[in-house]
């Protein structure tokens, strides 16, 4: 959704969150803050191999001490 959602879709949206009690005068703040991370989020690689990602694997023979 590169578009600023309608209110429809922003009341969805909100209340998918958790924020549907969110009082009135904060919704345009909440439009605003959604607005800027879809832009954030258009940013960020999508199509990235799982060979980029270290694996988080400790390996303790790693670190043994020789000798």
């Amino acid at each position: 959704m590169n578009d600023a959602p309608t209110p429809a879709e922003l009341e969805v949206l909100a209340k998918q969150a958790g924020l549907d009690k969110l009082p009135a005068e904060y919704k345009a703040e909440l439009l605003s803050a959604y607005t800027h991370l879809t832009a954030m989020l258009a940013r960020l690689p999508h199509a990235r191999p799982y060979a980029d990602e270290p694996a988080h694997v400790f390996v303790p023979t790693t670190f043994a001490r020789e000798g």
